[in-house]
């Protein structure tokens, strides 16, 4: 009974997260860089039908292998191509499948009650919905490393049963490794060769291993795998693997790239945000690291989190996403202390409670902090904005409530009512406030300002601005030029529009002037670029009646 009302209950929470992001995904305008990037190379594939090579644009795109692009087409085939939302609609189902299997991956380890409390912990997280509002990678490579590391649990569960039937264990396995390999390069190998590093040092021996059947395990990753890497290579004269090896793999490695640095134990400080509402239950785990080194379920888990969790500490280049693929772990192992109690010293235990407080506000310091974006970046949205975050502010005030309810007694009703109302705060923000962040979203101003101009332009030029979100919204053939070009962009094309930075416009408008264009009066458009972190302004400029050669500019 109690399983079937745990079946029932998680339902619910499949539906509440269905909900959350399936609004999120629809109301959020194409983000800078990486996600409109995704989407338009994704476009490009469906729209020109070439399924080997990734451009975007007419450069090629050699950052990640073609699995998402394939799986980002076949949904914007299915829900259109025009929407942001149907590149990430992977995602969600990424996401729902992660929760499902989660839940049957803690039924191994739990009661039916503390899974279900195990999905809902990882189902509110901050990290994982953030990335599922997302047309990127990282949800769709976490689901992947799931399966493959659920199939390697089962056989390292199972090493010591000697009567234990054949199974298709390694199956799964090695296809999962090979569609990660595809979704992200090295990613989710490096995950699985340092679990099994691990586990056979600790054990001291790797027969363990056998049922993995290496050489067959291999042939089928090959014959995953090995099609597309040669098709590609063909195609681009081996250009593709080189820039991905070499231009982004090994640059990661070697320093930090993209100005996207960060030294180690980064992620370690962000640990409490990036899992929150979860993280209030670290103080409680950390108690229990001993007890966890005793059980091959956790012994496992530990295997799969700490490795590649220093690994990454120690690669310089920080990005949020990258602890995304242990994050089940994680999440597993927090709840494992929840049924568990240690005795402690009068000291210990004060010290116990506050860092779990200090764990619990730090939904309230987030929200602060979005609250604060909310205000900066309001602009025209402004009241909204700081609205939708005053009412994310009361979700994570009851989320600290049932924390503290939690802290207090120990019921599983406080849990599940802390990791809901976690939802609910994610909810609120991805949902409501950061749509309303109308400042950042200048690509998305850009293509409403045009949109309704009432004119569609024959081609549109871009000077200074030149985001991925941007062509996306625009199209592939908008142009991203210099400031003359732009300029003679207007000269060629009378019926043409030109969106110039105003860190251009003085070189523009100077361009014009040798030209001898009459320019109308430029309309303008004020922002904040978050990936450059600067503010901008873009002038939007049509050739009309006024006189570039004039001094009113």
């Amino acid at each position: 009974m109690a399983f079937f009302h745990a079946r029932t209950a998680l339902y619910a929470l499949l539906a509440l997260v269905t909900m959350t992001v399936f609004t999120g995904q629809h109301m959020v305008p194409p983000m800078d860089r990486d996600e409109s990037r995704f989407a338009q190379a994704s476009r490009q594939m469906l729209q020109s039908g070439d399924y080997v090579t990734i451009r975007f644009q007419d450069e090629l795109r050699a950052k990640k292998p073609a699995g998402i692009y394939w799986l980002q087409s076949a949904s914007a085939a299915l829900l259109g191509d025009a929407d942001i939302a149907s590149y990430r609609f992977v995602n969600l189902l990424a996401l729902l499948v992660s929760i499902f299997m989660l839940y049957h991956i803690g039924l191994r380890l739990y009661e039916p009650a503390t899974a279900l409390a195990a999905s809902a912990a990882f189902a509110s997280g901050f990290l994982v919905l953030a990335e599922a509002h997302l047309a990127k990678t990282d949800t769709v490579l976490m689901l992947l490393v799931m399966v493959q590391q659920w199939a390697l649990m089962q056989i390292y569960l199972h090493r010591d049963k000697t009567t234990a039937k054949p199974s298709a264990h390694w199956i799964f396995f090695w296809t999962a490794l090979a569609a990660g390999i595809l979704v992200k390069g090295p990613i989710a190998p490096a995950i699985a060769i340092l679990t099994i590093a691990v586990l056979i040092v600790w054990h001291r021996s790797a027969g363990w291993v056998r049922p993995l059947r290496l050489g067959r395990g291999l042939i089928l990753m090959a014959v995953i795998c090995m099609p597309w890497a040669i098709l590609v290579t063909i195609a681009t004269n081996g250009s593709f693997l080189d820039i991905a090896v070499t231009g982004d793999f090994l640059a990661k490695i070697q320093s930090g790239q993209e100005s996207h640095g960060a030294p180690p134990f980064t992620y370690l400080a962000l640990f409490g945000v990036l899992l929150w509402p979860a993280s209030l239950l670290l103080p409680s785990a950390l108690l229990h690291i001993k007890a966890m080194l005793a059980q091959d379920s956790t012994r496992f888990l530990l295997a799969w989190l700490v490795p590649f969790w220093v690994m990454i500490e120690l690669i310089p280049t920080k990005l949020p996403h990258y602890p995304l693929p242990v994050v089940p772990a994680a999440v597993l192992l927090l709840l494992w202390s929840v049924d568990r109690v240690v005795t402690l010293s009068p000291l210990r235990q004060k010290f116990y409670l506050a860092s779990q407080y200090v764990l619990l506000a730090l939904g309230v310091g987030l929200v602060a902090a979005v609250m604060a974006g909310a205000v900066m970046f309001g602009g025209q949205s402004l009241r909204l904005a700081v609205g939708l975050a005053v009412i994310a502010l009361l979700f994570a005030g009851l989320a600290v409530w049932q924390g503290h309810r939690w802290i207090q007694i120990g019921e599983y009703r406080h849990l599940m009512g802390l990791f809901t109302a976690g939802i609910l705060v994610h909810f609120v923000i991805f949902a409501g406030v950061v749509p309303q962040l109308s400042r950042i979203h200048i690509a998305d101003a850009a293509a409403q300002n045009l949109a309704s101009s009432g004119h569609q332009p024959a081609a549109i030029a871009a000077a200074g601005y030149h985001e991925p979100s941007l062509v996306f919204l625009l199209g592939r053939d908008v142009l991203l030029v210099d400031s003359r070009e732009a300029a003679l962009f207007l000269a060629e094309a009378p019926d043409g529009v030109a969106l110039v930075e105003a860190r251009q416009q003085a070189a523009f408008l100077d361009m014009a002037r040798r030209l001898r264009l009459r320019l109308a009066a430029p309309e303008q458009l004020s922002g904040y670029n978050m990936s450059k972190g600067q503010d901008v302004v873009i002038l939007i400029y049509r050739r009309e009646m006024f006189d570039a050669t004039s001094d009113n500019e």
